[in-house]
């Protein structure tokens, strides 16, 4: 009895040890990067994360070892994970426009490197065998077809986009104005938008494709007349109103909250 209970144990910590080798391979390794004494263990803290989200300014790793703090967290040396997150969730950074070419000295291209939150590369991410894309800035998801079933009046493109089952997501929607915004590249004309990269303007299949040269409608309705509604131009970003009873091209969108 005694011996079956101990195989029984021995067959149990085997399996367990299995499993953490397993999760090892598959996660990477537990040990840690480097010893607390090397160099190469120098990290941010909480203080560089919470000043990076609230200002946007570079900060840089700590020189040298891992260093203990010399007091605990309620000297005032460190944030909470809940005031990072409260900065994570709540702060919308303005980004770069895209616009490189200054006209003049002063201009946004003048300050083009410096001003806006930077755009990843790629900028864009083709999700595979969904036919969406993401768009690595804003974490949006855009329908890579732009153009999935012709014009549409306001009504009917809201109603289409809230219905729609596409890419293996069905919780689609018509953008509103600062979401298709996102998308507009102000280097670039006829269409303001940019490649995959982000480093050069969109052509076809890179990353969207058929991607009308015209107007799309936008879910924000225009607050002095209610009858009409916001599009914009994919031409040249520009943005204008018009009677929701008109017919303008639709492109979904999902994520950000939703």
């Amino acid at each position: 009895m005694n011996r079956r209970r101990h195989g029984n144990g021995f067959f149990f910590l085997t399996a367990v040890c299995l499993g953490l080798m397993a999760a090892s391979a598959r996660g990477g390794s537990l040990d840690s990067t480097a010893a607390p004494s090397d160099t190469n263990s120098a990290m941010y803290t909480l203080e560089d994360l919470y000043n990076k989200l609230n200002t946007r300014a570079d900060v840089a790793k700590r020189a040298g070892a891992f260093a203990e703090p010399s007091s605990g967290p309620t000297a005032g040396t460190m944030h909470t994970l809940d005031n990072i997150m409260t900065l994570v969730t709540n702060r919308a950074p303005a980004r770069k426009t895209g616009q490189t070419t200054s006209y003049r000295t002063g201009d946004d291209g003048w300050h083009g490197t410096n001003v806006g939150v930077a755009w990843p590369n790629p900028r864009f991410t083709v999700q595979a065998n969904t036919n969406v894309v993401l768009d690595n800035l804003t974490g949006l998801m855009w329908a890579r077809n732009a153009n999935l079933d012709g014009k549409k009046n306001w009504e009917d493109a809201v109603d289409y986009c809230d219905g729609l089952s596409y890419g293996r997501y069905d919780d689609w929607r018509l953008p509103n104005r600062q979401e298709i915004l996102s998308l507009i590249d102000d280097d670039f004309f006829d269409p303001s938008l940019c490649d995959t990269a982000g480093t050069a303007q969109w052509s076809a299949d890179n990353p969207f494709v058929r991607v009308q040269p015209t107007y799309y409608w936008l879910s924000t309705t225009y607050v002095h007349f209610p009858d009409y509604a916001w599009y914009i131009d994919m031409i040249n970003g520009h943005m204008d109103r018009d009677d929701k009873a008109e017919t303008h091209y639709v492109w979904p969108v999902r994520g950000g909250g939703k």
